[in-house]
């Protein structure tokens, strides 16, 4: 069972497959899509609409994937399986086409992602890289045959090369031979019948020795092949045959290869069309901004926000159900209000979905699968057959009653029209009760009031209707579902410059009853667009906080991510630090050990410490965070002038400000004032340190460190003064463990500063710099971050 091809002509349909035929590069795909036919069973519409979803996946991952390279080989082929030959560039084709089809099979079989429905297509591919070395072995990129292609062959081209040098030297002696040179037409030696000649004039013909192969248009010249070099033509005649021969074989084996691997090979061919036509649909998908609708067993249409993807500039989308609490849908309104066009969407985008292409329209729409399709749209009226508008519209809707069932979608379009109103009206209804008895899918679009009724009357009947803007006499080509349309005759012909008079008078012609309605119409109408601009608004707004929402979650997540970073990098460098301290510690201990080794005591109190320090370090290692010393502070710990220590970079300094809202606390600490954060800041206090007995060199190292301070001041040095002072600075910093120093100096360009900077970005102990950040007056700081 399949939908008649003249119902997807009034759709458009092959406009579609058209479209889509310009995305494909092999022309085995460009029939497959322009021979596309909508499926009518469920699993083949799931599968086909599963392919282009994975085409479209594979495209986001792969933007340039494609099947170019391959080529159009069904002919050659064909000709192999009847024992005819390939040439050289039609090899060339067939390799190029084999390895893109073991390639792509490779590429989807090793792809992370999970492509079913694609590795279904590629899966009888079976990759022939024997036939593709053998062939790229035989055949130059010039498609001609090489001279390695066979022993015999490279024999023989060697053969002719001898040959033709040897023909040439002696043509070139003859060339030079006085004796000839007043014979010659011109000193140039030249071809005729694959034979090696001279250009001699006429009036030598019977002085110069030799055969006459060719003359000139004017008889002037004649091209002969001198006699000392006939027996040299005659064996490289011989040769080109050989080597034609040779050449005729290699093809021809090459040939029988291709014919023994016939079948797989057209198998790859129709494969790459097949993934061609499915790469074709994910581009026409991304092209039309369309998705794959939900697909449900039943007979559904729930089409939200679809746009006709024939129709440029700017579409009002249509949003319509059918099969969901109602079967049947009466479309009514004015001409041109987009009545034929919401029939032609909704049909369009079922036969669409059918075929496994995406449908431009919203992700929450929801299609069914019909088993036959039918549509009455259009003039049907035919001179040929003497048929009618009525006639023409009645010789199809007889069709569709004899073949349609609670499996079809129906799309009538001005039902009824062509013959008497009265008739024809209750003609529509008699089908339209006939058809939604049946179960079938319909929608109906009509000009007669009898079937606004109808509709209100019979249950899942509604009516609809394009809506139409008084103010201006245009149609907005929105479709109102539940409300009717009306007519709008009297106020058109209003404003279009109809008296008064002639508008009373026309009233006077209508009844009580139907004013009644049309009142009942419009009000209905106002009604059915205040709801629909509230739940315009509301989709808006909640759209809106899923944004936001979506927005908000990203950004935490990614925060997340940061700060786990940010914390593996600080460890890291923590650890590296400890690793140095750890090698220049073990170096002291060796130093201690030969100064010391005769004093046990101090030996086993410096292993002690050896082992204390290596177990901090595993800690460290372990990811425990080494606890502070001292305890956090609160806002009610902290005083005005009070000492305080900064945890990052253990710099002491006096509170100046109390902490502020955001839990922040302006400290002076050297020359810089700097809010910190509360939980940054600890009580200075000083430790009891138990000197350790060590010798005097290591008790004066140890008390220099202790004393040592994290800034240096250069103002008023000369450059190699300073970086002299800078120098041993830095070295003292290293030693007492400080990782960030603070260098004063002047402010602006001078020398100094150059000077610093040069210093600075080639010396070993400095991780990094900034220059001139800091300071006030004329003082400039530099904030040194050392490793």
């Amino acid at each position: 069972m399949t939908i008649a091809d003249k119902v997807l002509n009034k759709l458009d349909f092959p406009k579609i497959l058209t479209c889509l035929a310009e995305y494909c590069i092999l022309p085995r795909a460009k029939e497959l899509a322009l021979d596309l036919k909508p499926f009518v069973d469920y699993q083949s519409v799931r599968r086909a609409l599963q392919e282009t979803e994975e085409g479209k996946i594979l495209l986001r991952g792969n933007p340039l994937f494609s099947v170019r390279g391959a080529k159009e080989i069904r002919s050659y082929i064909e000709r192999c399986m009847r024992g005819g030959l390939i040439q050289g560039e039609e090899l060339l084709e067939i390799r190029d086409t084999l390895r893109v089809g073991r390639k792509i099979k490779q590429l989807l079989l090793e792809a992370k992602e999970d492509f079913p429905e694609l590795k279904e297509i590629v899966v009888v591919i079976e990759p022939q890289k024997e036939l593709e070395a053998e062939i790229s072995r035989c055949i130059s990129e010039d498609g001609k045959v090489v001279d390695n292609a066979s022993p015999m062959l490279a024999e023989l081209r060697r053969s002719l090369n001898r040959l033709q040098q040897r023909i040439r030297e002696s043509l070139e002696g003859i060339l030079r031979n006085a004796t000839y040179q007043k014979m010659l037409q011109d000193s140039l030696i030249t071809q005729r019948s694959d034979r090696y000649v001279l250009p001699i004039k006429q009036e030598y013909r019977t002085a110069f020795p030799g055969i006459v192969h060719d003359q000139s248009a004017s008889g002037a010249t004649l091209f002969i092949e001198p006699l000392p070099v006939v027996h040299l033509g005659n064996e490289l005649r011989e040769v080109i045959l050989k080597e034609q021969r040779e050449v005729q074989r290699i093809l021809q084996m090459l040939s029988f290869q291709i014919e023994a691997r016939g079948d797989a090979l057209a198998e790859l061919h129709e494969a790459l069309g097949k993934l061609d036509l499915v790469v074709a649909k994910a581009h026409l998908s991304e092209a039309m901004n369309a998705g794959a609708p939900e697909l449900v067993l039943g007979q559904q249409v729930k089409l939200v926000q679809a746009r006709h993807p024939l129709i440029a500039g700017k579409v009002v989308p249509l949003t319509l159900e059918l099969g969901i609490d109602f079967d049947t849908l009466v479309i009514t309104g004015p001409n041109t209000g987009g009545k034929t066009v919401a029939l032609k969407v909704v049909g369009l985008m079922a036969v669409m979905t059918q075929s496994g292409l995406h449908i431009p329209a919203e992700s929450d729409s929801r299609m069914g699968v019909f088993t036959q399709i039918f549509a009455d749209i259009g003039d049907e009226q035919s001179v040929e057959q003497s048929l009618s508008t009525f006639s023409g519209h009645m010789k199809n809707i007889v069709e569709i009653i004899n073949q349609s069932d609670g499996r079809s979608l129906i799309l009538l379009d001005e039902l009824g029209a062509g013959t008497d109103p009265t008739e024809g009206a209750a003609l529509a209804m008699g089908i339209l009760t006939e058809l939604h008895e049946r179960g079938c899918r319909t929608i109906s679009t009509t000009h007669y009031g009898a079937l606004k009724t109808f509709a209100y009357e019979t249950p899942r009947v509604k009516n609809a209707s394009v809506e139409f803007d008084l103010e201006t006499l245009r149609p907005t080509y929105r479709l109102l579902i539940g409300i009717p349309g009306k007519s709008n005759a009297f106020t058109i012909a209003g404003r279009l410059g109809l008296s008064e008079q002639v508008l009373q008078k026309a009233n006077t012609f209508v009844t009580e009853r139907e004013m009644q309605v049309a009142d009942l119409i419009e009000d209905l109408g106002e009604t059915r667009r205040e709801i629909e601009l509230e739940k315009h608004l509301a989709r808006t707004g909640r759209q809106a906080v899923e944004k936001k929402s979506k927005a908000l979650e990203e950004k935490t997540i990614r925060l997340d991510e940061e700060y786990e970073e940010l914390m593996e990098l600080a460890k890291e460098e923590a650890r590296e630090l400890i690793r140095k301290a750890k090698r220049e510690a073990d170096q002291l201990i060796v130093e201690l050990k030969e100064a010391l080794k005769k004093d046990n005591k101090q030996q086993q109190d410096i292993e002690k410490a050896r082992q204390g320090f290596r177990c901090i370090l595993s800690e460290l290692e372990n990811g425990r965070q080494v606890k502070r010393l001292g305890s956090e502070l609160t806002a009610n710990q902290i005083m005005l002038g009070q000492t305080v220590q900064l945890t990052k970079n253990k710099l002491k300094g006096q509170v100046l400000k109390l902490p502020n809202s955001n839990g922040e606390v302006l400290v002076q600490a050297g020359i810089m004032k700097v809010m910190v954060p509360l939980a940054e800041l600890k009580l200075a206090q000083e430790e009891k340190k138990i000197p350790p007995k060590y010798s005097k060199e290591m008790n004066i190292g140890l008390q220099k460190a202790e004393g040592m301070r994290s800034e240096i001041d250069l103002r008023g040095m000369l450059v190699e003064e300073g970086t002299y002072a800078l120098d041993k600075f830095l070295d003292d910093a290293i030693l007492g463990g400080i990782g960030l120093v603070y260098v004063i100096h002047g402010k602006g360009t001078g020398a100094m500063r150059a000077g610093i900077q040069d210093f600075l970005r080639g010396h070993p102990h400095v991780r990094s710099f900034r220059i001139g950040e800091y300071g006030e007056g004329d003082s400039g700081v530099t904030v040194v971050e050392l490793k």
